[in-house]
């Protein structure tokens, strides 16, 4: 069973991880995050002693989800058999649709420092997310190579596509906002990743359903 100490320091973390996903580092203070917690400034620099210790701390359990969800999808790629390539992209690519829709925390936490949050902490993209988007990078690679396609750009295209329908989901015709929440939004939308990156990477096309409007 968790200690007072061990469900005050979880409760901070998630409490922390929603502010500065829905405000960014710079916009959130550690009182706001006492406040929202019915915590005490004192009971949460026990824990953390400044902010920044409180932000490095959410931004690795982030990494660890997105670990989670990259690491094996992308080595599972970059070694699969050439008749396997097609099934273990799709399979890539709904590993990181589903992390960033089951936690729209973590594209959040990085939407911010895409737009400066936190400028003054850099280490986060040295030390943290550039050997993982570097891994991805290098699954890719190898299938970009044949058909002359960046591999990096690639890539980023997958991960900018799928946080931003995450976070914000589509228009439809009427003018109503789809969230991913919505079961058909979310099918189009994967038919429509495993579409693009075949054909950016000349894979043979997938036999799924083309997308709807």
């Amino acid at each position: 069973m968790a200690s007072p100490e061990d469900n005050e320091r979880e409760l901070t973390l998630r409490v922390a991880t929603r502010l500065f996903a829905a405000l960014g580092h710079d916009g959130v203070t550690i009182g706001q995050i006492g406040e929202a917690a019915g915590l005490n400034t004192a009971a949460i620099t026990q824990h953390f002693p400044t902010k920044r210790h409180l932000y490095l701390a959410v931004m690795e359990r982030a990494h660890q989800l997105l670990a989670t969800a990259i690491d094996t999808r992308a080595g599972e790629l970059k070694a699969a058999a050439p008749e396997e390539k097609l099934a273990a992209l799709h399979r890539f690519i709904d590993g990181y649709i589903d992390l960033c829709v089951e936690h729209p925390e973590v594209p959040a936490l990085w939407m911010h420092r895409w737009l400066s949050d936190a400028s003054d902490i850099e280490e986060l993209e040295s030390l943290n997310a550039q050997p993982l988007a570097q891994h991805a990078v290098e699954s890719i690679a190898a299938l970009a190579a044949p058909v002359h396609a960046d591999a990096q750009l690639t890539t980023y295209t997958m991960v900018w596509c799928i946080q931003g329908f995450s976070l914000s989901g589509v228009l439809d015709t009427t003018g109503q906002r789809r969230s991913p929440s919505d079961p058909d939004a979310l099918r189009r939308f994967r038919a429509h990743m495993h579409q693009l990156l075949d054909r950016l990477l000349g894979l043979t096309h997938s036999a799924e359903p083309p997308p709807g409007n």
